[in-house]
């Protein structure tokens, strides 16, 4: 089930201050004030992040660490709460490893393993925290805010997404799929934003798929950025191969 949530679907913040009432640097062009808060644009480290999967075979609760290597390699590490990895999964735009630590299984694959499974490719993946996701034709249209909040739809990569803006704090609250442009697909919604440097992260994410009637809390605890690591990964020694396909 480890392997399920990431293949198949903060009190403490070090070196910052954190704030609800932040006003950002928020410009005339609203997308790109928001695009400009985006913490991919950034390498980071969310060293602590609790996180409950609620499905029809009931709740789990894990810890995960997460290491973003700027522009496009993640590394996430997911534990039982007893502080035992299960998994460690290391993704960028053309690989998909895991390795299952529990099942000593390695899962490989590429990133169009995630579209063909979910219609969602790596390049999604900000989104799950909080980034906005643009293609080149919703990121150079000028938008101006006339209320405190603004609706954008954008199609992204044959992705038809729906985003609902605060238009005060530059930073994106609900982002929602609409699957063949007219069902409702995944819904993310973003709330407690804390101030770090020059972003605006949200402390609680909330993840649902109506499809696999599955919801995701995700609460960010800890996290650094900017972070000056690396990321790799090593496949796991004696591990029975798994193509994901």
């Amino acid at each position: 089930m480890i392997i399920g949530i990431l293949i198949s679907g903060c009190s403490i913040i070090r070196n910052s201050k954190t704030t609800h009432t932040r006003v950002n640097r928020v410009t005339e062009n609203i997308i790109e004030s928001v695009k400009n808060q985006n913490i991919t644009n950034a390498s980071f480290f969310i060293q602590k992040a609790e996180i409950e999967l609620s499905n029809e075979e009931g709740k789990q609760k894990f810890i995960a660490t997460i290491k973003f290597e700027y522009p496009d390699k993640y590394l996430i590490s997911i534990k039982g709460r007893t502080g035992i990895e299960g998994a460690r999964i290391y993704i960028t735009p053309d690989t998909l490893f895991a390795n299952d630590r529990i099942n000593k299984r390695l899962y490989s694959g590429t990133s169009l393993y995630l579209s063909r499974k979910f219609g969602l490719t790596q390049s999604f993946l900000p989104l799950i925290l909080g980034d906005i996701v643009l293609d080149k034709t919703c990121e150079d249209i000028k938008e101006k805010c006339s209320g405190e909040n603004l609706n954008k739809n954008c199609v992204v990569k044959g992705v038809m997404l729906n985003y609902n803006i605060d238009c005060k704090r530059g930073k994106i609250i609900s982002a929602s799929q609409i699957n063949n442009f007219e069902k409702q697909g995944i819904t993310i919604r973003y709330e407690g934003f804390i101030s770090i440097g020059d972003f605006l992260i949200p402390k609680k994410i909330k993840f649902e798929n109506p499809e696999y009637m599955t919801e995701i809390n995700i609460r960010i605890l800890k996290i650094e950025i900017p972070w000056s690591g690396k990321v790799n990964f090593v496949p796991g020694k004696g591990y029975e191969l798994i193509e994901l396909l």
